[in-house]
């Protein structure tokens, strides 16, 4: 019976890696990986060895199933990692876990950074209960849909996104949500990294202040979380 390690990357500072995560990561000759090159610059950083690294993302994931599956059944120990932060969090892997789930083999959870779990923990909105959505769709019309079915919800909801739509996210909320003045919103940047900042306030605060720090284009990667309807 082989086992499939599930392994938690940091996020941003390297140093947010367990010790498990390194010792099985430095043991194992073969690693998915979400970009190989990502998981190179870990590896070379750690010294961990040589390994083959093999693309395991959104578009191909499917089709690694039975490759993995193979290895398994070979007698072959390999390991899942995305970027940064747990697999299946918003992170190609759920096919995968679906697939190898009831077979003789052990999936074995490396617990490690989150994005998700990092910016609740310094959130000063309650969220001992809540709602993750993950990243909204690209587009407008699709984006709003979603978010006037949440607007009712009596919990915090937490979104990731990215620096070139957290603007026109935060301007559909501001449109969508009633009343969308009193809800609070939190917004963590470029968490664990040098420049990581917190935002705090009304939707339209922390509009004016992303639009007078970014006056021609926002940077880094953001964690939303929008008080409930209270």
């Amino acid at each position: 019976m082989s086992s499939i390690y599930i392994i938690a990357s940091p996020i941003g500072n390297l140093e947010d890696i367990s010790l498990r995560a390194l010792r099985v990561l430095k043991e194992l000759k073969t690693l998915y990986c979400e970009d190989t090159r990502v998981t190179m610059k870990l590896i070379n950083h750690f010294q961990l060895g040589e390994k083959k690294l093999i693309s395991c993302n959104k578009e191909n994931e499917e089709k690694r199933c039975n490759e993995i599956l193979a290895r398994l059944s070979a007698g072959e120990d390999i390991g899942i990692i995305s970027d940064a932060g747990t697999p299946l969090i918003s992170d190609p892997g759920s096919s995968l876990i679906q697939a190898i789930s009831g077979t003789e083999h052990s999936l074995v959870p490396l617990p490690g950074a989150s994005a998700l779990t990092t910016a609740l923990s310094v959130c000063p909105i309650d969220c001992s209960r809540f709602v993750f959505e993950g990243f909204l769709p690209h587009g407008p019309k699709q984006r709003r849909r979603v978010l006037k079915t949440l607007s009712s919800e009596a919990r915090p909801l937490v979104f990731f996104e990215s620096p070139h739509r957290i603007l026109k996210t935060l301007e559909d909320i501001k449109n969508v949500f009633v009343p969308a003045p009193t809800r609070k919103i939190f917004l963590a940047r470029e968490l664990t990294k040098k420049f990581e900042q917190h935002y705090f306030g009304a939707v339209e605060e922390i509009i004016d202040q992303l639009k007078t720090q970014f006056p021609k284009e926002i940077q880094g990667e953001f964690v939303l979380v929008v008080g409930g309807l209270e």
